[in-house]
């Protein structure tokens, strides 16, 4: 009932989609974050002028050993490491249904969106000097279709067409109203160069891209996950990047990294959970922390196989979850100062049902299903719930574990396992439950890869009628009265059959030195699709590394 992470726990909807799909299998938390320090963008006044140069540490929380885009298995640490070096088409905006071009010049769709029409930003070059045009975009996309993860992903895009040498045409198997936001997909699928995707086996480790920093000469060790960058002084952001260089440093133990900052050795790191917030203000009163606003969090929870039994029966689920104190929980992993989660969405996100309630703690009633249960399943009441080595993990399931016991249910805890096992077993179908955080705030859209019946990031393995449906008519329709009302549909499906346990929404926070700036990020070029001329927001921990700066 908490969340893990390969990311430190990571995630899809990509996960999300994909590649994403590690998405997050890791440590727990989120908290409110109130009172957190925290800083602006690299434009704030209290920033002061950004100025050039230096190399800094950035303190990750899991090891990557492969960074091949379309195929890579990316969480919160891959994906910090790929917005350093790749660029994605689209970014999101404060407003979650909007998606601004960025390597794209423009990104439009016809009136029904079947068909979407992609325009490159004009003299925008590769690391190895290619220019980026509209064959380099194709190769991407199709290596997209191509993907074992991604295939389902993309699978409603039909043909790709070349239609000028700075322009794709994209036409649909149906229509795909919120395309633009698969073109950043959390920041998975950074466009690579062509001789990157031409590598083969070497595509993993030979990293490509357009972004503001690129990778420096054996700067990958696919052993530690250590990546080290230069500065691309061709970016075509002029003026951009500020740094000289990041090297990214995997430690898979938040304390390890919050002591790492406390003692100076790195300049940065990120993690989420108030009890974290809590230790950086009491050791490190010094540091800054950039922490994520409320509104368009992940959820964390336990995560549930229901064609597995017990909890195939929605009366076993049910049982969980009202035997479980979610306050206690909270508490443990945040110092209880996280909001508890009722339901998939956070408050900003289209679909939220302010009266939507998850059930509350009812010893009595919970007693009363599990001996419903037992009678049904030859007098047992027992499901295993794998975790991750991270330490704070296994003691909250300990406690699930005690809670549930007080009402009849036996929890086993298989010994730990690293994050890509649980993905591996969790597409196989080859586990109960396991720790999870997910679902960050975008459009709803997002939320297709995890819940459709078939999807192989489908990790319920949930076939709903109700919620394939209600993800259909989202996807396929213009009209967004029609949208929401199908999104509240799917939300409290979710919530009414106990698909998954929530817990609390996570917040991520990123924590620096007092010299460190610019973590939130530069306006969007242009004001593209950004009228407002804000920065990126940073969304489950994601944020732009091109606006870091480091004061002398």
């Amino acid at each position: 009932m908490h969340d893990t992470t390969t990311r430190r726990r990571a995630p899809l909807f990509f996960i999300a989609l994909l590649t994403l799909i590690a998405l997050v299998v890791a440590a727990c938390g989120g908290s409110s974050g109130g009172g957190s320090k925290t800083s602006g963008g690299s434009s704030a006044p209290k920033d002061g002028k950004p100025q050039y140069g230096g190399t800094i540490t950035y303190s990750l929380e899991g090891k990557t050993t492969a960074f091949c885009p379309p195929r890579g298995q990316f969480a919160i640490s891959a994906i910090m490491v790929v917005s350093a070096i790749y660029d994605t088409l689209t970014q999101p905006t404060q407003d979650p249904n909007v998606y601004a071009p960025y390597l794209a010049k423009s990104v439009t769709g016809n009136a029904d969106a079947t068909e979407w029409t992609i325009v490159v930003r004009p003299g925008v070059k590769f690391h190895d000097g290619t220019p980026l045009d509209g064959n380099a975009i194709k190769q991407n996309m199709d290596e997209w279709k191509k993907g074992i993860l991604l295939g389902f992903v993309y699978s409603d895009m039909d043909t790709i067409t070349v239609t000028a040498p700075d322009t794709v045409v994209v036409k649909m198997k149906k229509p795909w109203v919120d395309f633009p936001a698969f073109l950043w997909t959390s920041g998975r699928v950074g466009i690579a160069a062509p001789a990157q995707l031409n590598a083969g086996d070497a595509c993993d480790t030979n990293l490509i891209g357009t972004g503001p920093f690129k990778l420096a000469p054996g700067g990958f060790d696919p052993t530690t996950g250590d990546v080290k960058t230069v500065k691309n002084t061709d970016y075509w952001r002029k003026g951009l990047p500020y740094l000289d260089g990041i090297n990214f440093k995997p430690n898979e133990e938040s304390s390890s990294r919050l002591t790492g900052i406390q003692g100076g050795d790195i300049d940065v790191t990120h993690s989420n959970g108030g009890k974290d917030i809590n230790t950086l203000k009491q050791n490190a009163p010094n540091a800054v922390i950039v922490a994520e606003p409320d509104g368009r969090m992940e959820i964390s929870h336990t995560l549930v196989n229901v064609t597995r039994p017990p909890l195939d029966d929605v009366d076993a689920r049910r049982a969980v979850a009202l035997a479980v104190d979610r306050n206690r929980l909270n508490q443990l992993a945040n110092d209880g100062t996280s909001r508890l989660a009722d339901q998939v969405f956070d408050t900003k996100v289209m679909g939220y049902l302010p009266n939507l309630k998850y059930p509350k703690q009812n010893i009595a009633e919970a007693k009363k299903l599990v001996e419903k249960v037992k009678a049904s399943h030859g007098g047992q009441f027992t499901f295993d719930i794998q975790s991750t080595f991270d330490q704070s993990t296994q003691a909250l399931f300990q406690e699930v574990k005690r809670q549930l016991a007080q009402v009849g249910v036996t929890v086993n805890l298989p010994s730990p396992v690293d994050q890509a096992n649980i993905i591996s077993k969790a597409i196989g179908g080859n586990v109960d439950a396991f720790g999870w955080r997910n679902y960050p705030g975008q459009d709803p859209d997002t939320l297709y890869v995890w819940f459709y019946g078939g999807s192989i990031v489908n990790f319920n393995h949930v076939n709903d009628p109700v919620l394939n449906k209600a993800l259909d008519d989202g996807r396929t329709n213009t009209d967004p009265a029609i949208r929401k009302k199908a999104y509240e549909t799917f939300n409290k499906q979710m919530t009414d059959q106990v698909y998954n346990f929530w817990t609390w929404y996570t917040q991520w926070f990123v924590a620096t030195q007092p010299n460190i700036h610019g973590i939130v990020g530069e306006p969007l070029p242009d004001a593209a699709g950004n009228p407002t001329g804000k920065p990126v927001p940073m969304i489950a921990g994601i944020h732009q590394t091109v606006g870091i700066w480091k004061s002398k």
